[in-house]
């Protein structure tokens, strides 16, 4: 079930309507997103990183940067604890390639995802200590490893966290960790202009206020540590975080350097991938977050990590090819998954929970987020995929949220119940006592304040349209807004009561409906991928048995909501609506 709304901020309007860096159409769209303030409408065009807040806003980040240059001066052996994701992956780089600018005493170390777990360990801060490191810094994780970072700090080690995740509460106070310094925008008395950036981005900030202290006196250049933007932007895409403000500025400098492929793990990656476009939020989202994330999930990170760090073409054309064959068996392995989970849904009725809890041992380890993704989309709930853990006496797991739910504050009220916990308002990893399963889905679904308007999907559309409105300069003012993503989401628009004058499925496996429709005398052609999600709204209305039965909308009047592009086939283009939903 949808509801439709057609969005008219017309008070945030106001605030941007005498703006003439922007057209009438540009306005109206970043008003629906409440993007409004100076910052955010300077970063709609920019890419350059000097607009980026400074570093040292983040607390904590000058002291960090002292006690990292001391390390250096004592000659401590250094070692970046990263983690198994995209965004793990490319603060190791960041960090790793930023360092061995200003010293060559350093390694990386990530988790393994089955055996060890997220993050900082007892076991990686042992092996470090045997190995004579003396300095860990984190990456994208710590803020939540309390016994390790203790076990460090008892080992006579010097440990910098640097993380983006939020720090566990008590009473409305941080519960932090006894690390030498931890930089994180999230820390309660942060003072950073803007928070929701990814652990890439955090590892980024470091080196660029080293850079900034100590670069110009040792002979660093500055432009290559810029360089190490395209892995922000890497981590910021993959990581879900919203493009918007400092975000985007960080992602569309990166995107450029990406493009370039100038580094030769993207550039050979994206060859193994067979894409030779520019790189954009699709190609970091759909193909090379997924072919790096896919190493952390079914092998080893350090896979991702020497992709963009080995210089040797031989090692990295291995990598590329590795990772995806990787990917294409984690495809595998996700759609059975799905198809599994979503049958004991409808089984037990678990649709009818405000949270969904599903304990599916047949699920690997390693994909419960990506299930639970898929999940929390069909029935529009949160949703928490758990599976058996190398650990017979613990299980572990992921959870995906939606808007009116925040995930990661509901289970904080319930932390000590699991064994392992940490995440943010969309999503969270966790890991518990088997015995204590029953009683956790229950006090979710007991204390829920979720609404039944909650479970209804929203689909916010920027105006009504008819066809003759839609023109090509239309779309090119849409593009010149161009990244969208999470937080800027591509503009959609509505027709209402179009005439469908042709249907056909196309595809090799019968998975593409295209469309030729008409409003008044004007006819546009359009197409559509989510044939599954069109059956069902279609099943009851006109008794349809199949997918196939879409054909016979034929003749039919529909109400659409789409996206307006330019399709190009063999020299050919003209405008093409992508249809997001119908009925």
């Amino acid at each position: 079930m949808e509801k439709w709304f057609i969005l008219n901020n017309y008070e945030t309007y106001k605030k941007i309507a005498t703006d003439n860096n922007f057209t009438d159409l540009q306005k109206r769209i970043l008003a629906n997103r409440e993007l409004t303030s100076e910052s955010e409408k300077k970063a709609i065009f920019s890419n350059s990183l000097e607009d980026l807040y400074s570093p040292f806003d983040l607390k904590n980040m000058k002291k960090a940067i002292e006690i990292f240059m001391e390390s250096i001066r004592q000659r401590k052996k250094i070692l970046i604890v990263g983690d198994y994701d995209q965004d793990g992956v490319a603060a190791t780089v960041i960090l790793y390639k930023a360092i061995k600018l200003f010293y060559q005493d350093v390694d990386y170390a990530i988790p393994d995802r089955i055996e060890d777990g997220y993050g900082l360990n007892n076991s990686i801060v042992e092996k470090a200590k045997e190995d004579g490191y003396e300095l860990i810094i984190t990456c994208d994780n710590g803020i939540a490893a309390f016994e390790a970072v203790k076990f460090a700090k008892e080992l006579g080690m010097t440990v910098i966290v640097t993380d983006h995740h939020e720090p566990a509460k008590k009473d409305g106070k941080d519960l932090l960790v006894e690390a030498d310094a931890i930089i994180n925008p999230h820390l309660q008395d942060d003072e950073s202009r803007f928070k929701e950036i990814c652990g890439a981005s955090v590892a980024f900030k470091f080196v660029l206020g080293l850079t900034e202290m100590y670069g110009h006196s040792l002979g660093i250049d500055r432009n290559c540590i810029y360089k190490l933007s395209q892995f922000a932007a890497l981590g910021t895409i993959s990581d879900m975080m919203p493009l918007v403000d400092e975000n985007r500025i960080l992602v569309r400098h990166g995107l450029e350097l990406l493009s370039k492929r100038e580094n030769l793990g993207v550039k050979t990656l994206l060859e193994e991938l067979q894409w030779d476009k520019d790189v954009s939020v699709y190609t970091v989202g759909f193909l090379i977050g997924p072919s790096v994330n896919s190493s952390g999930r079914l092998y080893t990170a350090r896979l991702g990590v020497e992709l963009f760090i080995d210089s040797d073409i031989n090692n990295v054309k291995e990598y590329a090819k590795t990772l995806v064959e990787l990917n294409n068996e984690r495809k595998q392995l996700t759609n059975e998954a799905i198809d599994i989970a979503n049958k004991r849904i409808e089984d037990e009725k678990l649709y009818n929970n405000d949270i969904i809890v599903l304990y599916e041992k047949s699920i690997h380890e390693s994909i419960c987020g990506l299930v639970a993704g898929r999940i929390k989309d069909r029935y529009n709930r949160p949703t928490i995929i758990l599976t058996s853990s190398s650990k017979d006496d613990i299980i572990k797991g992921s959870g995906r949220s939606i808007p009116s739910y925040n995930m990661f504050e509901e289970l904080n009220e319930i932390r000590d119940i699991f064994e392992a916990f940490g995440g943010h308002a969309m999503a969270c990893g966790l890991s518990i006592d088997p015995l204590k399963l029953d009683k956790f889905s229950r006090l979710l679904n007991e204390k829920s304040k979720l609404k039944k308007e909650d479970f209804i999907k929203e689909v916010n559309i920027d105006d009504l349209l008819t066809f003759n409105m839609i023109n090509r300069n239309m779309i090119k003012e849409i593009d010149q807004l161009r990244p969208f993503g999470l937080g800027f989401a591509e503009p959609i628009f509505a027709s209402r009561n179009v005439e469908v004058m042709d249907a056909k499925i196309l595809g090799q496996n019968r998975n593409v409906l295209k469309l030729i429709l008409r409003d008044k005398n004007n006819s546009l052609e359009a197409i559509a991928f989510n044939l599954e999600s069109l059956y069902e709204k279609f099943e009851d209305k006109y008794n349809f048995t199949s997918k196939e039965d879409l054909l016979l909308l034929k003749n039919k009047n529909v109400d659409i909501v789409y996206k307006i592009t330019i399709n190009e086939f063999m020299g050919q283009s003209n405008i093409q609506l992508n249809i997001v939903t119908m009925r």
